[in-house]
């Protein structure tokens, strides 16, 4: 019974999707952009300070970071494309996690291990889904993604009480 607070995190996520789309990618975008320009002046200080072949690579992630923290804030419309393709993803690596659980559950001899692959297929299938249909709306997928994400939280938790994984 561990990380059930990650699935518990991805209800909630997808209820706040779900009710406002709009804003929620608004609000993401910034806050991915914060992060990233934080990361990234943090990383500069951390390369200024050090020594060695790996100033190069601390100093070059950084810049990396700041120039994707800027872009959040200066072309939004560009991170609000990509979004729904990296979260498409993420919901497909899921799934395929999943599946590989309720296989681990199988081996441990859980009985209820095919529900848990079953609800993992379906997770694998949504993840498609959207990465299918990149071309809609981005509002239209960001309820999609919430609907998703609560699904996904939801089915998350019933396999680890099934399967005590």
């Amino acid at each position: 019974m561990r990380n059930i607070l990650w699935d518990i995190i991805s209800i909630a996520i997808g209820v706040v999707l779900i009710l406002f789309p709009g804003e929620a990618m608004d609000i993401s975008i910034k806050v991915i952009g914060a992060i990233l320009l934080v990361a990234g002046i943090s990383g500069i200080l951390i390369g200024i300070k050090g020594q060695g072949v790996f100033i190069a690579y601390t100093m070059t992630g950084a810049v990396t970071a700041i120039v994707a923290g800027v872009i959040c804030f200066l072309q939004p419309q560009l991170i609000k494309s990509v979004l729904p393709l990296v979260m498409g993803i993420v919901i497909l690596a899921t799934g395929v996690f999943n599946i590989a659980n309720a296989f681990s559950a199988k081996r441990a001899g859980a009985s209820r291990w095919m529900i848990s692959l079953l609800l993992a297929f379906i997770t694998v299938v949504c993840g498609v889904a959207i990465l299918l249909n990149l071309n809609g709306t981005a509002n239209l997928l960001v309820t999609i993604i919430g609907i998703i994400f609560v699904y996904n939280g939801v089915s998350t938790l019933i396999m680890k009480v099934l399967n005590r994984v």
